[in-house]
């Protein structure tokens, strides 16, 4: 069931992500794979108490959609993720967190692309600044974890990350 690479050809290099063709042969014998490398990254829920948490609102030009989503980005080369998330966090909300607890890592879609998450749940905030890089416009609002259960049931929170994250605070908040 494993494939080995025959070549690899990279046909894009972007900022944060590169695209290949990978040959391979495998089971079914030689064919091609369009595969994403993508940085690693961090999404982190930044909470005061079930009735105060903060999500972004934030337009993505690939959906061209508004998405309600935690705060989250890229890992800059050899940063270490927690660190990365204490960054996005003062960059896209202006909070400071004093408890970083990291709850998840996963792959966000293995199929085509291999960037890495790490999910955070960030607690003791301290309100600040936000830094945001030249390319982003978001507006935080707050939510209760039941209003954010009900926008995730009526799919108005459809962003993956977003509704991982508020499972494990579920879980944070019954004690794990």
């Amino acid at each position: 069931m494993i494939e080995k690479t025959l070549s690899s050809e990279v046909i894009y290099k972007g900022r944060i992500l590169d695209l290949r063709v990978d040959t391979v042969v495998g089971p079914n014998g030689i064919t091609k794979r369009e595969i994403i490398d993508h940085a690693p990254a961090v999404t982190i829920l930044p909470f005061h108490s079930k009735s105060e948490i903060f999500l972004v609102h934030q337009f993505r030009k690939a959906i061209d959609q508004v998405l309600i989503e935690a705060p989250a980005g890229c890992i800059e080369y050899d940063e270490n993720p927690e660190l990365a998330a204490h960054r996005e966090l003062k960059e896209e909300t202006g909070f400071s967190a004093a408890n970083m607890i990291k709850v998840a890592e996963m792959y966000m879609a293995p199929g085509f692309c291999n960037e890495y998450m790490s999910i955070f749940l960030a607690t003791q905030l301290t309100v600040g600044k936000t830094n945001f890089d030249h390319d982003e416009v978001m507006e935080l609002k707050q939510y209760s974890l039941d209003q954010l259960e009900v926008m995730i049931k009526n799919h108005q929170i459809i962003d993956a990350k977003t509704i991982v994250a508020v499972q494990y605070l579920k879980e944070y908040f019954n004690g794990f």
